[in-house]
């Protein structure tokens, strides 16, 4: 096969993996009808949960009209935003009004994810639900993100600057809501999946000396224990430096799974019962979906790559001091961006920043401070905070579900099963978070 053939495929693949990720989650587009089956007949395991979703519980009964409003926050001067993000001048977030004083909430999204991803929706609707004005934050890694949010002085990942820059987004925010909305707040809480259940429990943090705020309740979501643990499990998914040929069969073997899948289907039409027939025919291996997992990872690794390099001209994965312009192709460095591992930004990115800041920081305490053992001690006696997680979640590294547990105490539930976030629409989970979040009730 040559390599025009093998890179047109892997690209096809990526197009189908993301629509994938999206389709199989509870994204309105996807719901099932009343005659269609509410489960999957796939095989379980944690990382078939994490891909699909935990299909094999059925869908929490969230609300189907959601009084969203997608808003628009100039927070960098537009004329300083890079041609080629001429679609990403202003930050966007989301917003969720109650009709009465209420509390307001923030929700951060996962690495990479928007503030309208799948997961944020369903977020969204059970804290609605509940009687919470909602505003959604895309992640600190989301180019929106970057481009309008940061500075040259920041560097997306670490969990603590990353803090403080949120920080001053939820009062940019929560001021504009509060004179556009005209809406009454009650109290303030705080929530965040994935990484985002990560950078929740630092904005909690910094808020106890800046007292803006003053969360009265805060739950961390499948958070990563060590964000330099869980990228090296996920990386270690696509192995495109040692392991390029093997890895580009894989690709193509579970293209043509998933062609041969999609022959099969009596309708073309996709809706989720049929994207869980696509993967119960496809019958993926561990180290396919893997794969799937691994793929999408470095598919935001790379878009914040590229947003950092396109917004700070760091000259990584484009041609220093080379403004690229609207109408021009990015896939010269795309290429190069999907060709780099976090764990590449986080040795030749984030240990040299680091070192800029303090000379005496050491590789060892970088990893420490890009942890939740960083904040032992206030995790431990801050009975506001709750984290709630997966038994057989991927992102955790052996012995990190017990420090977890160690930590939080009776703050701390964990459901037997549902990979990374997989159950997060899911009865169970929505139960929990009912449970969880009673303030606007």
């Amino acid at each position: 096969m040559s390599n025009k053939v093998s890179l047109f495929q892997q690209l096809l693949f990526i197009t189908l993996l993301l629509f994938t990720l999206q389709a199989c989650q509870s994204s309105p587009q996807f719901l099932f009808s009343d005659e269609e089956e509410k489960l999957c007949e796939i095989e379980y395991s944690k990382y078939q949960a994490t891909v699909t979703g935990y299909c094999q519980e059925p869908l929490a009964d969230l609300v189907q009209d959601l009084p969203r409003e997608e808003k628009s926050l100039e927070i960098r001067p537009i004329e300083t935003i890079p041609e080629v993000f001429w679609f990403n001048r202003e930050f966007q977030y989301s917003f969720v009004k109650q009709p009465n004083k209420a509390p307001l909430i923030f929700v951060i999204a996962g690495t990479g994810a928007k503030h309208d991803s799948a997961k944020m929706i369903s977020l969204q609707k059970v804290l609605y639900a509940q009687g919470y004005h909602v505003i959604a934050l895309s992640s600190p890694t989301f180019a929106n993100f970057i481009v309008n949010a940061t500075t040259k002085d920041d560097i997306p990942g670490y969990l603590a600057k990353d803090a403080e820059t949120l920080y001053e987004v939820m009062q940019k925010t929560y001021q504009q809501v509060k004179t556009e909305e005209e809406i009454e707040v009650s109290h303030f809480e705080l929530t965040g999946y994935s990484l985002g259940g990560a950078h929740s429990a630092f904005v909690s943090f910094l808020d106890e000396k800046e007292k803006v705020f003053n969360f009265k309740n805060v739950l961390l979501i499948n958070p990563p224990v060590s964000l330099y643990s869980s990228a090296s499990i996920l990386d270690g998914y696509l192995d495109l430096a040692n392991d390029r040929e093997n890895v580009t069969k894989m690709f193509n073997r579970v293209f043509d799974k998933f062609a041969e899948s999609y022959n099969l289907q009596e309708t073309s039409e996709f809706n989720s019962s049929n994207i869980y027939k696509l993967f119960k025919h496809a019958n993926l291996s561990e180290e396919e979906l893997k794969l799937l997992i691994g793929t999408s990872f470095r598919v935001s690794s790379a878009d914040m790559l590229f947003a950092i390099d396109a917004t700070y001209n760091v000259g990584a994965v484009i041609y220093r001091n080379h403004d690229i312009g609207k109408f021009e192709s990015v896939t010269h460095s795309m290429k190069r961006a999907y060709n780099v591992t976090f764990l590449d930004y986080f040795e030749k990115g984030m240990v040299p920043w680091a070192k800029e800041q303090d000379s005496s920081k050491t590789r060892a305490q970088l990893i420490f401070d890009f942890s939740l053992r960083s904040l032992d001690s206030y995790l431990r006696r801050s009975e506001k905070i709750s984290m709630v997680t997966n038994a057989d979640d991927i992102i955790l590294a052996k012995g990190e579900l017990a420090y977890l547990q160690d930590v939080f105490g009776d703050r701390a539930k964990v459901f037997e099963r549902g990979g990374h976030c997989g159950n997060i629409d899911r009865v169970n989970f929505v139960h929990y978070l009912k449970q969880q979040f009673k303030g606007g009730n």
